[in-house]
């Protein structure tokens, strides 16, 4: 059996807090690796097709709303009382990595099938 502390909203707040955390630094990590070796293969999203080009935009949009939605979950800022900063935070680790995931998929896949 559970406890149930273990599932207050107190709880959850704290563990989004530091998962929140690593799950950001991960993300930079990959991003960071990502475009170094675009960067030094000397590939520019300029090199695609205009409606590529436009996926891999869309794509980078969507990776960068989701970090910032990892990096807001990841932060011990809250905005009103434990309930609030629970639901906030919630919403946020989930989206965050949701975005983060589409745009980072559909990123590779459009640099990967016009490279």
């Amino acid at each position: 059996m559970v406890d149930a502390d273990l599932m207050s909203a107190h709880s959850e707040v704290q563990r989004t807090d530091r998962t929140g955390t690593i799950w950001f630094a991960a993300a930079l990590l990959s991003v960071t690796i990502f475009v170094a070796s675009l960067i030094l293969i000397g590939w520019r999203p300029s090199a695609l097709p205009d409606a590529a080009r436009i996926v891999w935009w869309i794509g980078f949009a969507l990776a960068a709303l989701g970090l910032g939605g990892i990096g807001y979950a990841g932060c011990p800022i809250y905005w009103g009382n434990v309930d609030v900063a629970h639901a906030q935070k919630s919403l946020a680790i989930r989206a965050g990595l949701v975005l983060f995931l589409i745009g980072g998929v559909s990123i590779a896949v459009v640099t990967l099938a016009n490279s």
